[in-house]
């Protein structure tokens, strides 16, 4: 009688599949790529009902032969074959050492204090290794051209930790002022025979951002050139004088930081002010060609093993070493961040602030 019930319901089984198929008959035009999925499961399932069904050895090996074969014949049907034509210029393969496209992002937006606009870019270098420089003009452009020129021209590949880690968020922002605050602006970028072009824009409540306290109480920390001089609270940054130097020969960069988190007002934390990161980058400069930094990245953790993890919240001077090893005109980018608080993440695209410092190198 079992055996009687396991036939039964193998053969139950069995047309349930047959429905399944020819429910699905069609998927080779509409989910092309899920189609051959389909049809290994079926080969699957029905493999394992005729094993169910008898314990004959020789059964048993036609069946595996079966599978194998199925399951070759869909490793040897070309990917591209399986997708719809408008899709098969992006084929679905690993990232490439060096070949791919640089893509523009656009990380969100802000209404500010004075109803002016801030809009926040970053990229992803989908190469593996490598940088990938494009010079503005016709391949890295910002429309309307009036706000052309703030856009890195560097872009390195970024292996983080977290959701979208080739991802660089931040790199740059464009303010608008309140009167064009619904002015969409484009960020295109050609490479890699790809030509990517994103739009900022305020129409999306999905992207607003705040300039606002996080959770805890953490705000993007503070930035100057000078004590007594312009601050940065933002992504945006400020620029300081340029500086000059000639090849071979370091150049000093320095900067005062501060956490300005305002803690107080959230009993849950221990800590008022944490210690921050550093980060000296090349935001634009000649093709092919980066300076060598020292002390690029200090990692607020690292400051933490030194100084302990709560800082006094007083402005700390950070500083660089810049050395260039060919002329050219230069903007490099100090990116600070308090991401040892717990409510300040990259992912989150807070907290952290940035200040360029143009650098003119002579031969």
């Amino acid at each position: 009688m079992a055996a009687v019930h396991a036939v039964g319901s193998n053969q139950k089984r069995t047309e349930r599949l047959h429905k399944y198929v020819v429910a699905n008959q069609d998927c080779e035009e509409l989910r092309p790529v899920n189609c051959s999925y389909r049809v290994m499961v079926v080969v699957l399932v029905r493999s394992i009902c005729i094993l169910e069904e008898s314990s004959m050895r020789s059964l048993r090996k036609r069946t595996i032969s079966l599978i194998s074969a199925a399951l070759v014949s869909l490793q040897a049907a070309p990917l591209s074959a399986q997708l719809p034509e408008h899709l098969r210029d992006f084929p679905l393969a690993t990232r490439g050492a060096s070949g791919e496209s640089v893509a523009p992002f656009f990380n969100g937006w802000i209404r500010n204090f004075d109803d002016s606009v801030t809009l926040i870019f970053g990229f992803a270098n989908q190469n593996r290794e490598g940088v990938t420089d494009i010079p503005i003009g016709p391949n890295n452009r910002l429309e309307p051209v009036k706000y052309d020129g703030r856009q890195p021209t560097h872009f390195p590949v970024y292996q983080r930790r977290g959701f979208v880690g080739i991802q660089e968020r931040g790199a740059f922002a464009v303010v608008l002022p309140a009167e064009e605050a619904e002015t969409e602006v484009t960020w295109t970028l050609t490479s890699g025979g790809q030509t990517w072009t994103v739009p900022g824009r305020t129409t999306a409540t999905a992207y607003e951002m705040s300039n606002g306290e996080r959770a805890q109480g953490s705000l993007k920390p503070a930035i100057r050139f000078s004590l007594d001089g312009e601050e940065s609270t933002s992504v945006q940054g400020i620029y300081a004088a340029p500086k000059t130097t000639t090849v071979g020969e370091p150049v000093t960069l320095s900067a005062f930081v501060q956490d300005r988190g305002n803690r107080e007002a959230y009993p849950e934390n221990k800590i008022m002010h944490y210690q921050v990161g550093t980060e000296w980058l090349l935001h634009q400069g000649p093709e092919g060609v980066a300076p060598k930094f020292s002390n690029a990245v200090v990692t607020g953790r690292n400051r933490a093993r030194e100084a302990g993890e709560s800082a006094s919240g007083d402005w700390t001077e950070v500083t660089t070493q810049a050395t260039f090893s060919e002329p050219g005109e230069y903007v490099i980018r100090l990116r600070v961040d308090n991401f040892l608080a717990a409510d300040s993440k990259f992912d989150n695209v807070c907290c952290w602030s940035n200040a360029y410092v143009p650098v003119i190198v002579a031969p």
